[in-house]
């Protein structure tokens, strides 16, 4: 009886030996994520703003001529920032999304205000731009507060030795002692990993949930 070939073992094993999990995304992925979550509150503010602003000048001047045009002019200006939201989530989830081609006729101001008071896209660019602020504060909050301790912590012997030293009341915090800048240097490398994997998992929820409204 023929022996079983070892090269039928050596594949059979190769496919079955489990996928080990990263330590860290990759730095390129890193980066992208820590810079759609922190760039999310200063656009949130922009889009928000122009949001709400727009729609109470439309509406509280519907009863007269001039909140027809206003209420246009906020629906196109969502448009751009819901385009500009599209191109921003690429950097995290592809394909990104992409707006489908909805032409608004040039048959007259009033076919023109019909097509966009009825295009469902240009309401829901306008919805993403008034969620962008509350998600985008989430996010920045996140992302800086758990680099900036991550960070502060791994590079503190490089720094540390700046600050006053008239107190010591918490010596993880105050000590500038070795054992205790060796002990804040180990932490900040154990919050790394938090630090990325938190992002990456905002930032992609986030990102899908843009997907899913502008897409």
């Amino acid at each position: 009886m023929s022996p079983m070939p070892a090269t039928t073992l050596s594949s059979s094993s190769t496919t079955a030996m489990p996928r080990t999990l990263a330590l860290l995304p990759r730095p390129s992925v890193m980066a992208l994520d820590a810079a759609y979550l922190c760039t999310a509150l200063p656009v949130g503010i922009v889009t928000f703003t122009a949001v709400v602003t727009g729609l109470s000048l439309a509406a509280g001047l519907a009863i007269t001529i001039v909140g027809l045009p206003i209420l246009i002019a906020t629906l196109w200006l969502c448009r751009l920032m819901g385009d500009a939201e599209r191109w921003r989530t690429g950097w995290v989830v592809r394909p990104a999304p992409r707006r489908a081609h909805r032409r608004w006729s040039d048959d007259g101001a009033w076919s023109t205000l019909k097509r966009a008071v009825g295009d469902g896209g240009a309401w829901l660019d306008t919805l993403w731009g008034a969620l962008l602020l509350p998600l985008g504060i989430a996010g920045f909050t996140v992302a800086m507060t758990l680099w900036s301790v991550a960070l502060g912590l791994l590079t503190s012997p490089i720094w540390y030795w700046a600050l006053p030293g008239d107190r010591d009341s918490i010596a993880l915090v105050d000590s500038t002692a070795l054992g205790w800048t060796l002990l804040r240097v180990v932490i900040g490398l154990a919050l790394v990993p938090v630090a990325a994997w938190a992002c990456r998992g905002l930032a992609e929820g986030t990102a899908r949930a843009a997907r899913a409204i502008l897409g």
